[in-house]
């Protein structure tokens, strides 16, 4: 794929940024099941106070405790999400993509388990837009009233 300058996309219409509470509602969900089944996993606090006996035990709750943390705090990534709606394209995470390139715009909700996901289908590919705050109303922002603006100034 070719690299789209940002002059081409034309001007900015609306953005979408991260949903911050939301992040922190799933970090802090995550986190404290996988905090949970980390004490859980190896037998409980007493079987942590036996671990903690020997050499081997403690660098495996090092393991154990990283692995947690790292699933835990993993939907902090989602802070540098972005999606910047333009007159000519979209800019999704820093990659700009031209409106001939995705085609016609969808918005989808995928149920999970627990977590509901958003996704905008386009030609081109799915973007997950689960932690950005309303992609939707904000597409519906930038390229609804544009085209009500255009009907309206093609009727005078």
């Amino acid at each position: 794929m070719e690299n789209i300058v940002q002059a081409q996309l034309g001007v900015l219409l609306a953005q979408s940024v991260p949903d911050k509470p939301k992040i922190v509602l799933h970090t802090v969900c995550k986190t404290s099941i996988a905090v949970f089944l980390g004490i859980a996993c190896p037998g409980g606090i007493h079987g942590i106070e036996k671990m903690l006996a020997d050499t081997k035990g403690i660098v495996a709750l090092l393991i154990l405790w990283t692995i947690t943390l790292a699933i835990g705090l993993f939907p902090l990534i989602h802070l540098r999400d972005s999606l910047i709606f333009y007159e000519n394209g979209i800019s999704y995470h820093g990659i700009n993509y031209l409106h001939s390139q995705l085609g016609p715009i969808r918005f989808r909700d995928v149920h999970g388990r627990i977590i509901v996901h958003n996704m905008m289908d386009t030609d081109l590919r799915t973007f997950d837009v689960t932690y950005l705050k309303r992609p939707k109303y904000y597409y519906n922002q930038a390229y609804m009233h544009q085209t009500a603006l255009q009907s309206s100034l093609s009727k005078v």
